[in-house]
């Protein structure tokens, strides 16, 4: 698997406090990763020690197969993309001048690609309106488009879609799934909307107290969160001696609910309950989101 940022056994130190410690993760090519945790897990210092914005006190990391120690890392860097906590923009200048300025920073030879972003964060009717003037959503999409100055390969956004209003959280969406698509640029994302990164996410990593707990793709985070109908019976001892035999499998919840997973013909389970004095209460059918399977692998307290 070709990736383009890989580390080994990363830690970062401030002081006594350890933010990252012991840290293992690949980012495939071509993927879209979300990056869950609650606030303070320590995704914002693995991004900023991604971007060179800090060094790491152990371990090591790889960004697009050059390694973090050697000279070249800086020339590997112009091929990446990031907005880290929030967009580092101009706030006297004007969303175009903005992304000239960052052009002239990268040397690129011209300003083709400024127009061309404007239209595709929808700024392109700003005109002479200073960025100091935009609203936090307009600041955002200026971020993105300062990210995507000189053709990245690899872009980090750091909760694109903070400030958006639904309708410019699905456009943004979009936009990353084009980029994604047609030019086959990686994405790290970390966000707080749950639901809304299920809607991208190739793979995710989550992590807690620095340290990464679980990697995996989308796939098998589909095959985890199965479909399950969620049964309301009168008692789940009398339910499990049901299915046991008939080698359905099940999860109880409590005393009178339980996840069933199984294609279940209702006429003959409501037979067998009937006969061992059991009663069905309720049956829906239900999904497990992205949210509910992060709650269950972190636990229920503090914020993605």
């Amino acid at each position: 698997m070709e990736t383009v940022f890989e580390c080994r056994g990363l830690e970062k130190k401030y002081g006594s406090f350890t933010a990252l410690r012991d840290l293992n993760m690949e980012i495939p090519k071509g993927a879209i990763y979300g990056f869950v945790g609650k606030n303070g897990a320590g995704k914002t210092t693995l991004i900023r020690c991604l971007c060179g914005l800090q060094q790491p006190t152990g371990g090591s990391y790889e960004l697009m197969g050059c390694s973090y120690r050697d000279a070249g890392i800086r020339r590997v860097r112009r091929r990446l993309g990031a907005v880290v906590e929030s967009p580092a923009i101009y706030k006297d200048m004007t969303a175009r001048s903005n992304l000239i300025q960052q052009c002239l920073l990268l040397g690129l030879p011209d300003f083709d690609c400024v127009d061309e972003l404007l239209r595709l964060v929808g700024l392109s009717d700003t005109g002479k309106k200073k960025a100091g003037k935009f609203s936090l959503g307009m600041r955002q999409r200026l971020g993105l488009a300062v990210a995507l100055c000189g053709d990245p390969d690899f872009v980090i956004l750091d909760e694109p879609t903070n400030g958006l209003d639904p309708q410019g959280i699905i456009e943004i969406r979009e936009l990353i799934l084009k980029l994604n698509r047609e030019k086959g640029i990686t994405f790290l994302i970390s966000s707080h909307i749950l639901d809304e990164l299920a809607r991208m996410a190739t793979h995710y990593g989550f992590i807690d107290q620095g340290h990464l707990v679980r990697q995996m793709s989308a796939e098998e985070l589909r095959k985890e969160c199965r479909k399950a109908v969620r049964m309301k019976v009168s008692d789940t001892g009398k339910m499990a001696r049901i299915f046991d035999e008939k080698g359905i499998e099940y999860k109880i919840l409590d005393d009178n609910r339980a996840d069933v997973y199984a294609e279940l013909i209702i006429s003959e389970i409501a037979k067998d309950f009937e006969k061992a004095g059991c009663s069905i209460l309720t049956m829906e059918e239900k999904e497990e989101s992205l949210e509910a399977f992060y709650l269950s692998l972190l636990g229920g307290n503090g914020d993605a």
